[in-house]
């Protein structure tokens, strides 16, 4: 007897489909775009706004020193809206640089400055 002819009950291999990797691929992606975005989060409200920081931390006794500043950091906030109050600002205190020696700021111009800077985000 033949060997190929007892063997007719031999059937061809079933291939069976492993979903397993596209879920483990798909699973990693999804985790990878979560931790990119945490990161993101993390990172955007880790930085404050330095010129912000010290516009508020400005020194009203020294007024030389307070009017240089303000003019310098402050340019970095004005947009359409405050522009022509940051201008007016900024033309009370031409008066106070310059000079060897200034007065100290008005109290009109110390309320200008601070409503400025609380306007800010």
């Amino acid at each position: 007897m033949d060997l190929a002819s007892q063997l007719r009950d031999i059937k061809p291999n079933v291939q069976i489909t492993d979903y397993w990797f596209y879920i483990a691929v798909t699973a990693g992606i999804i985790l990878f775009l979560v931790v990119m975005y945490l990161i993101y989060r993390f990172m955007k409200k880790k930085k404050p706004n330095p010129y912000l920081l010290k516009l508020k931390n400005l020194d009203f006794s020294d007024s030389k020193k307070t009017a240089y500043e303000f003019s310098e950091y402050a340019k970095f906030f004005v947009n359409d809206t405050n522009e022509s109050f940051y201008n007016e600002i900024v033309k009370e205190l031409e008066k106070y640089k310059y000079r060897p020696v200034v007065d100290p700021l008005s109290k009109e111009t110390k309320e200008k400055i601070k409503k400025f800077i609380s306007e800010l985000k």
